[in-house]
């Protein structure tokens, strides 16, 4: 079974009901694992008004936190972007990092904002 993490973006189409996010989180859902990143969570609950909402979806997915190797893998990937001359986002090279780190999948619909980050795959 394969890790599936969303980002933020993608959570959040998916709790306000975006039917395209919807039918493939169900089609993933009875194959692979869905996770999202504590930092992903942590901008859920600041921005939906419902944390009710948040909550309960977070009980129902995986949740994948920013640890020691995910910041072992973000400073590899800071390296690199720095090498190339490219800046990312501190969010973004986070989890990027997390989904590195836990061999997992990124579901984003924002491919370019992940655009050159080595070891990352995407759906």
């Amino acid at each position: 079974m394969e890790k599936i993490c969303l980002d933020y973006h993608t959570a959040l189409d998916f709790l306000r009901g975006d039917p395209s996010v919807v039918e493939k989180l169900n089609y993933y859902a009875d194959r692979e694992e869905i996770c999202i990143s504590s930092l992903t969570l942590t901008r859920l609950l600041f921005t939906v008004r419902r944390p009710e909402v948040v909550s309960s979806f977070a009980n129902s997915v995986t949740i994948l936190p920013v640890d020691h190797k995910t910041a072992v893998v973000s400073s590899k990937i800071k390296k690199d972007m720095d090498e190339n001359k490219k800046e990312l986002p501190h969010e973004t090279l986070l989890v990027a990092a997390v989904c590195i780190a836990n061999n997992a999948f990124l579901y984003t619909k924002r491919h370019a904002d992940f655009e050159g980050i080595k070891g990352l795959r995407k759906v």
